[in-house]
């Protein structure tokens, strides 16, 4: 187990990987965990023993809250990645632009989000910022509140329904909705 500040090789024999930084022609520990040696491709990292913040990959799958809806774009609280059991832990944001939420052109932004809906995204762009789509049929609204009546929207016929207003939600919603728990 190395600790912040080990030195764990020169410079001259490794390139520093995660965890790991160069200091006067030596790789220092920059976290506590163990030494990974990668010689293929000749390159030094720690594998961390204690919990360090979840990172996002073009690609992943995650789960979010809508925070604000303006004319072109929604902002989105991160809540989880799909498939990894912990939570993200501090406050995340990523966007939303109205070309990537659907593969239908969208001219109003609040026909498909709203305030507090959860919503399940993906990763596109993760540096330097989170950047989302909801384009794929499994993407999109996964759990909403009525905005009038608070109560929870149901499937019916493939459309949100509000029972207490007897109407039809316009939403994006995903394959997913109802099914997730976040």
């Amino acid at each position: 187990m190395k600790q912040p500040g080990d030195v764990l090789a020169s410079a001259m024999e490794y390139m520093p990987g995660k965890g790991v930084y160069e200091d006067n022609g030596e790789l220092i520990a920059g976290v506590c965990g163990n030494v990974k040696e990668d010689t293929e491709n000749m390159i030094i990292s720690i594998e961390p023993s204690v919990s360090v913040p979840v990172e996002f990959k073009e690609g992943d799958k995650v789960f979010g809250k809508i925070q604000s809806v303006r004319d072109s774009m929604v902002s989105v609280e991160l809540l989880k990645i799909k498939g990894i059991k912990r939570s993200i832990g501090n406050y995340t944001v990523g966007t939303l632009h109205i070309a990537k939420m659907s593969k239908e052109f969208v001219s109003n932004v609040r026909d498909l989000y709203q305030v507090n809906d959860l919503i399940q995204a993906t990763v596109i762009k993760s540096k330097p910022a989170i950047e989302l789509t909801t384009s794929h049929e499994d993407d999109g609204v996964v759990y909403a509140k009525c905005d009038v009546t608070h109560e929870d929207l149901k499937v019916v016929d493939g459309k949100l329904w509000s029972e207490e207003l007897r109407k039809v939600v316009d939403r994006k919603i995903s394959k997913q909705y109802g099914k997730v728990q976040v």
